[in-house]
């Protein structure tokens, strides 16, 4: 099978066919809203897939793609053996989705007082979807679903203050003082989905987990990644920055070890949304922006000051014009020479 055929086969019949039925069905069954078959503990439906595109996105990850996709993230999978994987499945790039009957309308009804976002779903009394029990025989028995560790992301092992010499040499290498570090990160222990060597990295607080970082890994080890805040009750001024190592920068910079002000960190610009939701919570004197020289900062520096009414906002990028970002400026490198 070929991937440009593969692409266009609808992922609601592919998960039909694995056994996997959305919890609740929007927009006359153009949303369909499953819990993620890509991690455990998804009790309140955040996967959504748009029947009329024919793309997914896991909000807990904040990831998404076409079906090909997410059979490599299912299976661990190269794109290869996802089209035969596919091509297995017996699902036709010609087949339409069969409209979501929910079992048991009480269900439905009773989920719905409990939305919250975007999501919608039922959950079982343990906590879980009920169809976290299915074990998806069209992937060979390589997912599961049983109450099981997340499969889709990395596996939190401990955390700690930081101690290891090659992550206090990385912090050095990224010109953030210790001082400053030892008050906002942790030493993450992790390691990869039914993995057995353990890997260490800097951790920074985002929704249940962790952003982390090391001189060879950046990514995230929890089940929901969200915006960071620090200080939002102060309603001093707000200061957005995108990632957590130029929220550091800026302090190290500054010399300052605590800071005093209100912060948000996006930790990723697919967050902006959210950081507006919780900016539109709280009063604040100003807001300065502090997001990257690229094109995805640019857009996201737009996106705030079209939306951010009635409070001063300042784009402060200039402060750091021919780098993409702070943390670059404080280490004197170029975009091309970024560690």
């Amino acid at each position: 099978m070929r991937a440009k055929e593969a692409r266009d086969i609808p992922i609601s019949e592919f998960l039909e066919r694995s056994g996997i039925r959305p919890a609740k069905e929007r927009r006359s069954g153009r949303e369909l809203w499953y819990s993620s078959p890509l991690r455990g503990g998804d009790s309140d439906p955040s996967f959504k897939v748009d029947t009329e595109k024919n793309l997914w996105f896991d909000f807990g990850l904040v990831k998404g793609g076409n079906v090909v996709d997410l059979v490599c993230e299912l299976t661990h999978s190269t794109v290869k053996e996802a089209l035969a994987i596919l091509e297995r499945s017996g699902v036709s790039s010609h087949a339409s989705y069969t409209r979501f009957k929910p079992s048991n309308a009480n269900q439905v009804k009773s989920a719905k007082g409990n939305l919250t976002g975007n999501h919608g779903g039922t959950a079982s009394p343990s906590g879980t979807s009920g169809q976290s029990t299915v074990q998806m025989s069209l992937l060979e028995g390589k997912v599961g679903f049983a109450g099981e560790k997340e499969k889709g992301g990395l596996e939190l092992v401990g955390v700690a203050d930081i101690q290891k010499p090659y992550l206090l040499a990385y912090l050095q290498s990224r010109q953030i003082e210790l001082s400053v570090a030892r008050v906002y990160l942790r030493q993450v222990c992790f390691r990869p989905p039914q993995g057995v060597k353990t890997y260490y990295a800097l951790g920074f607080p985002s929704g249940d987990g962790f952003e982390v970082r090391n001189r060879g890994f950046k990514g995230f080890v929890g089940t929901h990644k969200a915006v960071s805040t620090l200080n939002l009750e102060n309603h001093n001024s707000l200061s957005i920055f995108e990632g957590f190592m130029d929220f550091l920068a800026f302090l190290s910079f500054h010399k300052i070890n605590a800071f005093q002000n209100s912060v948000i960190i996006l930790n990723t610009v697919n967050l902006r949304n959210q950081a507006l939701e919780t900016i539109n919570r709280y009063t604040f004197s100003k807001v300065y922006l502090f997001l990257d020289n690229d094109g995805a900062g640019k857009s996201t520096t737009q996106f705030f000051i079209d939306r951010i009414k009635n409070t001063p906002i300042t784009d402060k990028s200039g402060l750091y014009q021919g780098y993409n970002d702070f943390n670059e400026m404080t280490m004197g490198n170029k975009p091309n020479e970024r560690v």
